[in-house]
């Protein structure tokens, strides 16, 4: 019975040597590289620096600002006493200035929405305002078209009044013309027919003459 105690005792001590062996090397190969984490991306932008001595310490600092509008933000991060505790503060303070920089790109976006909206509105006025300013310059274009088809038409009218002036003009010339030869040749025919009666006027004063003579004739030749 005794014997069979001891087994079991021992086969317990083994299982938990092994168990405490497997959690040993399970914290030897999980425990974290120092070195690694310091190099990783996210490290980049923090310094870490050891002092030795009796009291060693590992001090954090940032190389830049994460938000290059707030250079105020570069400065120590803090002294700690462990390396894994000046990474995990580095972590943490890495989280809380992206969680800053992300609370401040929301309400720059607000921001941005917000003249975006206004520039929309501002924008739809304009394009409203130039719809407007167009349709007036278009009815006055169509206005100015309809008036330049009227005078158009009216002067295309005139110049074909004035071409039927120019041709009765044309035939007035000629009809003074033609009127004109013809008071000539009246005048002509009148001092023609002026010289005929003046030579008819002579005779007949001649034969007057004449005529008065025989009658004195005849009234001696009664006597």
């Amino acid at each position: 019975m005794k014997s069979l105690i001891f087994r079991i005792a021992a086969v317990f001590v083994a299982v938990v040597a092994v168990t405490l062996m497997g959690a040993a090397l399970s914290v030897y190969f999980v425990h974290p590289d120092m070195t690694s984490e310091i190099n990783t991306p996210a490290m980049l932008n923090y310094s870490f620096e050891q002092t030795t001595g009796e009291n060693p310490a590992w001090t954090v600092k940032r190389r830049f600002s994460v938000d290059p509008a707030l250079p105020a933000e570069r400065g120590q991060v803090g002294t700690f006493k462990t390396g894994y505790e000046a990474l995990t503060k580095a972590h943490e303070d890495l989280a809380s200035q992206l969680g800053r920089q992300k609370n401040d790109n929301v309400t720059a976006k607000g921001t941005i929405d917000q003249q975006l909206s206004s520039f929309e509105a501002s924008q739809k006025q304009d394009v409203e305002a130039i719809a407007d300013r167009a349709a007036m310059l278009t009815a006055g274009a169509e206005q100015l078209q309809t008036f330049v088809q009227t005078k158009s038409e009216e002067s295309q009218a005139i110049s074909v009044k004035t071409l039927e002036v120019r041709e009765e003009t044309a035939d007035r010339r000629t009809d003074v013309l033609r009127l004109r030869h013809e008071l000539e040749e009246a005048r002509t025919d009148l001092f023609r027919l002026d010289e005929i009666l003046r030579h008819d006027m002579d005779q007949l004063v001649r034969l007057e003459l004449e005529n008065q003579a025989l009658e004195q004739r005849l009234q001696q030749l009664q006597q």
